[in-house]
């Protein structure tokens, strides 16, 4: 196994800068592609997509952490009346 130095960190960095900057163009080149309708269609959805999913993994913690907490309430409870 390879111990990893400073130099390859900063190549792997600059591998994964080079991939990204790649896939922007890709994007960038199809979207400047893409017809009126099927751009509009292709905003709304990344609009619904980058505000309902937050909103779902949002509340599913705060809903597991009120469960957490009323079971370690009744958990409590239980060990106490024994």
């Amino acid at each position: 196994m390879k111990n990893a130095t400073f130099a390859s960190f900063t190549e792997l960095l600059g591998e994964i800068g080079r991939a990204l900057a790649q896939a922007l163009r890709q994007g960038s080149r199809t979207i400047a592609t893409m017809a009126w309708p099927q751009l509009l269609v292709t905003c709304v959805a990344l609009a619904l997509v980058l505000t309902i999913l937050p909103l779902a993994l949002c509340l599913f913690i705060v809903f597991m952490a009120i469960k957490l907490a009323v079971a370690a309430i009744v958990i409590n409870t239980r060990r106490r009346k024994e």
